[in-house]
Order: structure tokens, then C-alpha cells, then sequence
């Protein structure tokens, strides 16, 4: 519907479909915390960081970060491009200021998602940074 919209469900859908294909979640620490491990018991990822302190942040933040979390958070993403799109539509059919209001509060929201993506190639940069 607006290329903003089909970029963001791109990238969106590469990163679900990495998350689908990693190590089955939730992903948990094991007693030490330092290493990030599977629900069926197998190590996702060593840590290593510079102090013991840093180690068991940089393993707990992997392991948050596990494939359930981040299906659920592209999820969420997703449905709100969705969401933009009927917006959208409702506003071209029904000439409306509220829907027109609404259509550009989504356009923003829809830049601030695409913000972690400005280093893609495919992303136009300021014409797309709120």
C-alpha cells in the first residue's frame, strides 16, 4: 500500500523468519549466566565480555531476545503496519480529518519503527526519519 509499509513488512518478516529458525525458545541462562541456553537444554551462545558483571547482562539480554520474544514483538509490528493500511484506505474513501489525523499520526509511527533499519539500502533515509 505505501512503501514505507511494504519495507517495514519486509524487513519485519526477515527477522521472524530468522527467530523462526533459530534454537526453539524460550531461551533461558544457565546457573553461572554465562551461557544462554534452549528449552530443550542445548547452549544457544557463550558469553564473553570484559568483567563477570558485564558477561551475565550480555548473556541475559540474549537470552530475552529469544525466538518466542521476537516473533511476539515482529507480531505486534506487523499488526500495526496493518493497522496503518486500513487507516489509510479509510482515509482516501472517506475524506474525513479524523481519519486524515489518524493516517498521519501512523505514518509517524511507522518511521520511528523504521528507524533500526536506516542502514538498509532500501531505506530513504530523512524522507522516512520522523
Amino acid at each position: 500500500m505505501s512503501e514505507i509499509a511494504d519495507f517495514l513488512r519486509d524487513r519485519i518478516t526477515e527477522r521472524r523468519s530468522l527467530a523462526e529458525a533459530a534454537s526453539p525458545g524460550p531461551w533461558h541462562t544457565n546457573e553461572e549466566a554465562d551461557e544462554v541456553e534452549a528449552v530443550d537444554g542445548i547452549t544457544v551462545a557463550d558469553g564473553f565480555a570484559l568483567s563477570s558483571r558485564q558477561l551475565r547482562a550480555t548473556v541475559q539480554h540474549i537470552a530475552a531476545n529469544d525466538p518466542i520474544a521476537v516473533i511476539a514483538d515482529c507480531d505486534a509490528k506487523l499488526a500495526l503496519i496493518t493497522h496503518y493500511e486500513k487507516i489509510q484506505a479509510y482515509a482516501e474513501v472517506e475524506q474525513r480529518h479524523e481519519y486524515a489525523l489518524a493516517a498521519g499520526a501512523c505514518t509517524v509511527a511507522l518511521k520511528i519503527l523504521g528507524q533500526p533499519f536506516v542502514a538498509h539500502p532500501d531505506h530513504k533515509g530523512e524522507e522516512w526519519t520522523p
